[in-house]
């Protein structure tokens, strides 16, 4: 199991502004991603069920739902650097 992602750093530096750096805390908004999670996740349940005695083949919406939050957590520890000439983008998800 992983853990989701609790802080984004991002800096950006230009040739002809000051450097900026923000640290922006995730772990403020996972109670929210939670209860709307859990909210889409019941209404994912149910269209599921629904599909299911409708006599449809494919109904895997709260699978998908499930792996999409799976695919969020594994974003822990990614590191993107963008650079040219005039600016740089370095973004660390911690």
């Amino acid at each position: 199991m992983s853990l989701p992602p609790m802080i984004l750093d991002l800096k950006v530096a230009s040739s002809t502004r000051r450097p900026v750096h923000l640290w922006l805390p995730l772990f403020l908004l996972w109670p929210l991603a939670l209860a709307l999670g859990i909210v889409a996740l019941a209404v994912a349940v149910v269209v599921d069920a629904v599909l299911l005695l409708a006599g449809r083949r494919y109904h895997h919406y709260s699978i998908l739902l499930v792996r999409s939050f799976e695919a969020v957590n594994e974003t822990r520890g990614m590191v993107v650097r963008v650079s040219n000439e005039k600016s740089a983008v370095d973004m660390t998800v911690q």
